[in-house]
């Protein structure tokens, strides 16, 4: 089936946007983009209240999939929905996804941090670290030190908001080798993704940010459909 509408100009916009920003990282490699732009923790140093937004358009200079799958993922899935709603509705999804699921993975970190270490003191954290074994450091510093990078959070928004509107449709995903309801297969990768997240499976990867995009772009196109039927009606 064909998602993408070429009429799509958020969705364009978006896209190259972030190849632009991708591409500054490395043109422009002296200003360390990425590290100024993701979003750290708000117990760093580093963190800055503009990352919440910012972090959405940097992605990993050593990883190109990653821009590669958001942006397919943007393509393949933003079209309709930007054409169903309109432009508005389709970017307030997109960035409160993006916001929402950065938050939600910033909890849940520290969540882990005051469940294992009980204390948001940084300075306290940083007299506990010095006593872990390797393991528990490299966990706990991807808790806390590790920036989030990524429109992961944003696209799974408008894959959810996509999943609310057209759930019938049908897409592939792995391991799986036939297609699956777009409403069933978001089922079973946010279920995947909080199983990842408790047994510590691919730390590096934020998966409760992907949970929190997806279910923030199913419930705000919920919202936005509701509203559309009671004008309609």
């Amino acid at each position: 089936m064909n998602f993408y509408n070429f009429n799509s100009d958020a969705v364009k916009h978006l896209i190259s946007i972030n190849i632009l920003v991708y591409t500054a990282t490395f043109v422009f490699s002296q200003y360390k983009i990425e590290s100024l732009f993701s979003l750290y923790h708000p117990l760093d140093d580093r963190f800055e209240i503009y990352q919440i937004f910012t972090h959405m358009f940097i992605h990993s200079k050593y990883l190109f999939l990653h821009i590669v799958f958001n942006m397919l993922a943007l393509f393949m899935f933003g079209g309709k929905i930007e054409t169903l709603l309109g432009i508005k509705k389709f970017l307030i999804i997109y960035f409160l996804s993006g916001i929402f699921s950065a938050l939600l993975q910033l909890i849940f970190n520290t969540s882990i941090l005051y469940y294992f270490l009980h204390t948001l003191d940084l300075s306290q954290l940083k007299k506990i670290f010095n006593n872990l074994n390797q393991e528990e450091r490299y966990y706990l510093y991807n808790s806390i030190y590790s920036p989030m990078m990524g429109a992961s959070g944003a696209v799974s928004g408008i894959v959810g908001a996509f999943a609310r509107c057209f759930p019938n449709n049908k897409i592939f995903i792995l391991p799986f080798p036939f297609p699956i309801a777009v409403r069933k297969a978001l089922f079973i990768f946010i279920l995947g993704s909080f199983i990842s997240a408790i047994c510590n499976l691919a730390p590096e990867v934020a998966h409760f940010a992907h949970i929190g995009g997806i279910l923030s772009g199913y419930l705000i196109g919920c919202f936005f459909i509701k509203k559309e039927n009671e004008k309609n009606y």
